[in-house]
């Protein structure tokens, strides 16, 4: 289900139930009051079924709708707020050990340089060099700069807590028209630079964050397909 669909049947529910309520025939404000975090239980279980959105953002999302929802109804008698962000910082790490990579005999490719280009000639361009046809990269309350111009690039993982990382791919092209990035900030940054022939195509789930496609804006069916997937909380990922 498109998160737009999603969102727009959540305000019809939320609409009819405060009109059941100003008749009287059911309290929805206190129901609302006591079990909103469910909505995010819900936002994640159904992202979790989409193939395009970020499995382990929705995840987080699940956790931090379930813990809400304990806390709301005191069936626990701790602070989980106290502990939530430690359980995040566990999960993101077990995901950064944990995640499945493919494994490809061409790990890397010849570099590549389009002269044509004005910004193969700088030096922002020439540095932090990277020949990786997968992109793994993290940054933990510091900054990273990954300069990609693997002409077999399949895509890959960045996560960025309480830091930046910026992705350059406009020297890369992609493998077989297609590759997939996950992309997770928490309290951090993530900015991706794709060539102008490049169709991107993005999904996630923003928590109190952004995520900003700022591409050039390409119609052509056939052109290569960058796919981001994307999971913000109190953070920002951009496209341009």
């Amino acid at each position: 289900m498109k998160s737009r669909n999603l969102f727009g049947i959540i305000l019809i529910i939320m609409g009819l139930g405060f009109l059941l309520d100003r008749f009287n025939i059911i309290a929805f404000g206190s129901v609302l009051s006591l079990y909103w975090p469910m909505i995010l239980v819900i936002i994640g279980v159904i992202g979790l079924l989409d193939k395009k959105s970020s499995k382990f953002g929705n995840l987080i999302l699940i956790t931090l709708g379930l813990v809400f929802q304990i806390n709301s109804l005191d069936i626990l008698d701790i602070n989980l707020f106290s502990l939530m962000f430690p359980v995040i910082l566990i999960l993101i790490g077990i995901n950064v050990i944990f995640s499945r990579k493919k494994n490809f005999s061409d790990k890397k490719s010849d570099i590549y340089t389009d002269e044509s280009n004005d910004f193969s000639k700088t030096n922002d361009f020439n540095k932090n060099i990277d020949l990786d046809n997968e992109i793994d990269v993290s940054a933990f309350m510091s900054g990273v700069e990954t300069n990609n111009r693997s002409q077999q690039f399949r895509g890959g993982r960045a996560t960025a807590i309480m830091g930046g990382i910026e992705i350059d791919l406009r020297g890369a092209s992609i493998y077989e028209n297609i590759a997939e990035l996950e992309i997770t900030a928490v309290m951090g940054s993530v900015e991706i630079m794709v060539p102008e022939s490049w169709r991107v195509e993005i999904a996630g789930t923003p928590l109190l964050g952004s995520m900003a496609n700022k591409s050039r804006s390409n119609t052509d069916f056939n052109a290569p397909v960058l796919r981001i997937k994307g999971f913000i909380l109190m953070g920002s990922i951009e496209i341009k």
